[in-house]
């Protein structure tokens, strides 16, 4: 249903003002060893209503009550790896009006995000050694019910563990991979079960959509259907040899898209996130009054969608995806 299109980038690439932002947007980020919370550090709390409160150091389950009914394949969850936590919450706090928990694990500094009562990501903290190789980055949480198969075939064909398989307390089992492609995502067997759809109206300020950009799209297709059972439809457009679509339980849930014109073979595979908004020129104007930047202005898809990519304030790239209603009561659903 999304398709980053390459007029689309490639209104990025000729924009001198942009020609540095994003190959570093697109590099790929190293996972190095975290350092310890500063002492000074503090999260910001943006109040949610009050539910009953997980285990000191675990996470909030995904369903409340648990159903234990996975949907493999689905985004559930997101992380972002960030080297400031607090800057962090101050912007998707100020953007999207999500909330904060200190997950205190006494290692590694991490913050729940929550939607209301609803868990959709966490923030962890990455130091940046080499800033023009360490890019803070978003990463996918695609649901599964056999980790320990993703973390296999994705080594048998060339990609590597970076991660697990653990459990992560509170969520479930999880592992960290770098595809044959070398882009991250992460695979959880979420120990509730997963979200349920909602029919086909998106929820506000939550991810609903996802593409990744990718030098062999065929390839990366065929890699993510093998593991997590998508239907793969080719893109029937003559300019678009290079997009598939990703549909599992009837529902388009990702894209895979050809890289940009401009960036270079090597280059490696990278997930972009969307967050469902109502107004999007709004929202990206915000973004950038709260320290962001805008990457690719607010404009039309083929869908007759409005998006927008942007950049918080420390660079990590998401997007943000306004669905006309038209196209919700005409749509198959999602």
């Amino acid at each position: 249903m999304r398709h980053v299109s390459r007029v689309f980038w490639l209104s990025v690439l000729c924009s001198t003002s942009l020609l540095t932002a994003v190959p570093a947007a697109l590099a790929q980020p190293t996972l190095a060893p975290l350092p310890p919370a500063p002492e000074n550090y503090t999260p910001e709390h943006i109040p949610s209503p009050v539910v009953a409160p997980a285990a000191p150091g675990a996470f909030d389950a995904l369903t409340v009550p648990a159903t234990h009914r996975l949907l493999p394949g689905k985004i559930v969850f997101s992380m972002l790896v960030t080297p400031d936590l607090a800057r962090a919450e101050r912007f998707y706090g100020g953007l999207f009006g999500w909330g904060f928990r200190p997950i205190d694990d006494g290692r590694t500094p991490r913050v729940e995000i929550t939607l209301g009562t609803q868990p959709v990501g966490m923030m962890v903290a990455h130091k940046l050694d080499d800033p023009k190789r360490d890019v803070p980055f978003w990463m996918p949480f695609l649901s599964t019910s056999d980790t320990a198969t993703v973390t296999r075939v994705t080594k048998q064909h060339g990609g590597k563990a970076i991660f697990g398989p653990k459990p992560i307390a509170g969520l479930g089992q999880a592992v960290i991979v770098a595809d044959p492609q070398h882009g991250l995502y992460a695979a959880l067997s979420a120990q509730s079960g997963d979200p349920a759809d909602h029919g086909t109206d998106p929820t506000l300020n939550s991810w609903s959509w996802a593409t990744l950009l990718s030098p062999d799209p065929r390839a990366a297709a065929g890699y993510y259907q093998l593991l997590f059972n998508y239907r793969i439809v080719a893109s029937p457009e003559a300019d678009s040899p290079q997009h598939y679509m990703l549909t599992a339980q009837d529902k388009e849930r990702a894209s895979i898209n050809t890289l940009p014109p401009g960036i270079e073979p090597r280059d490696r595979a990278r997930w972009v996130q969307f967050v469902e908004v109502n107004d999007s020129a709004s929202l990206a104007d915000r973004a950038q009054k709260l320290g962001g930047r805008v990457i690719v202005p607010t404009h039309v898809d083929r869908d007759g969608a409005q998006i927008a990519v942007l950049a918080d304030p420390d660079g990590a790239v998401f997007g943000v995806i306004e669905t006309q209603k038209d196209m919700l009561e005409g749509a198959l659903p999602r």
